[in-house]
C-alpha cells in the first residue's frame, strides 16, 4: 500500500528529523520526500499504514501533513516473497488441495507432446506434481519450478525423485540454461500482472529448443467465475485475498502470445474435479512454436 501526504517541510535538511521519527513510528516502511514538488510530497509505502500516526508524528514536529485522498491506498503489486508466503500457507493448510487427477488441459498437452515427439518438458508452477506425473508415465522427462517449499516436499513424498524441481518464483526465470522441447503451463500465468505475464512468456519462449512448443492453459472471460471479487484492473479480479486472476479472451491471447510463434488457440471446458456438481471452468488452450 502507498499513501501520499502534502507537507510544508521547506528543505531536505529539516526532513531528516521527520524521517527519523516516522521510521520509529512505522518500522519497516519505505518513506521518502519529494522536495521538488510544490506540495513537498511525503510518500509512505508499507503493507499496512497507520495514517493517523503519520499525520500526528509530522504535526508534532511543527509541520503540516495532509493525506492526499485522491492518491491514497494505491496497491503495490505483491513481491515474490509475498506471493511465496501466500502459496506456502495454502499448501501447508490444504496440502494436496487439487487431488491427484490431472486437469483435462494436461491430458491434451500430453497427447500433443507425444504426437510431436517431445521428450523433455519444463513446467513452471508445478505445485506438488499432479499435472506432471502423466508426462513421466508416458516417457517424458519433467523439470519443474515451484515457489512453495511445502509443495516441493509433497511432490517428493508422492512421486519420489522422478522430476527435478527448482525452488523459486517463475518471475526469476531462467533457473537453468537448458533448452526444452516443450513448456507446459496450467493456470499459472493468469495469477501474474501484465509485466510479469509478458516476462514469463518471453522467458519460456527463450528456453525452447528450435521447433519446440509452448502449451499454455489459461482461464477465459467466458468462465462462470469471471467478475467475482474486487476488480483491480482490466479483466483482472481479486476473488480471495492474495489470489489475483486475469481472464483472457481472443484479443488478449493474440496480444500477449502473437509475437511468440502463436499457432493455435481454442476454448475448452475444464471440469471442477475437486468439487463435483459445480460448474465447469472455461479455459483457453494456447500453442506456440519456436522457429528452427
Amino acid at each position: 500500500m502507498i499513501e501520499i501526504f502534502k507537507t510544508n517541510i521547506p528543505e531536505p535538511e529539516l526532513a531528516e528529523n521527520v524521517l527519523k521519527a516516522l521510521k520509529e513510528t512505522l518500522p519497516g516502511a519505505r518513506i521518502n520526500f519529494d522536495h521538488n514538488d510544490r506540495d513537498k510530497i511525503l510518500r509512505v509505502e508499507a503493507s499496512e499504514i497507520n495514517t493517523d500516526a503519520v499525520i500526528s508524528t509530522v504535526r508534532a514536529l511543527g509541520f503540516v501533513c495532509i493525506l492526499m485522498e485522491d492518491k491514497v491506498c494505491i496497491k503495490s503489486k505483491p513481491s515474490s516473497h509475498e506471493t511465496g508466503s501466500f502459496w506456502e500457507s495454502s499448501f501447508i493448510d490444504k496440502q494436496t488441495m487439487w487431488g491427484f487427477e490431472p486437469a483435462d488441459s494436461t491430458l491434451l498437452a500430453k497427447d500433443f507432446f507425444i504426437r510431436e515427439g517431445i521428450k523433455d518438458v519444463l513446467i513452471p508452477g508445478i505445485g506438488y506434481g499432479r499435472n506432471a506425473k502423466v508426462f513421466i508415465d508416458n516417457g517424458i522427462k519433467v523439470t519443474g519450478i515451484e515457489i512453495s517449499k511445502t509443495a516441493i516436499d509433497l511432490a517428493r513424498a508422492h512421486y519420489g525423485n522422478s522430476m527435478k524441481i527448482y525452488h523459486g518464483s517463475v518471475t526469476d526465470m531462467p533457473f537453468d540454461h537448458h533448452r526444452y522441447g516443450g513448456i507446459f503451463s496450467y493456470g499459472l500465468i493468469y495469477l501474474l500482472d501484465e509485466e510479469e505475464r509478458k516476462k514469463l512468456i518471453r522467458d519460456c519462449y527463450d528456453q525452447l529448443q528450435p521447433n519446440g512448443y509452448l502449451f499454455f492453459s489459461v482461464i477465459s472471460k467466458n468462465s462462470p467465475n469471471y467478475g467475482a471479487g474486487t476488480q483491480i484492473g482490466k479483466d483482472r479480479f481479486e476473488a480471495t485475498k492474495g489470489a489475483r486472476i486475469f481472464f483472457y479472451d481472443n484479443e488478449s491471447v493474440r496480444e500477449e502470445f502473437g509475437e511468440y510463434g502463436l499457432t493455435d488457440f481454442f476454448e475448452i471446458e475444464e471440469p471442477n474435479k475437486t468439487m463435483p456438481g459445480k460448474p465447469s471452468f472455461r479455459f483457453i488452450i494456447i500453442k506456440c512454436r519456436k522457429g528452427s
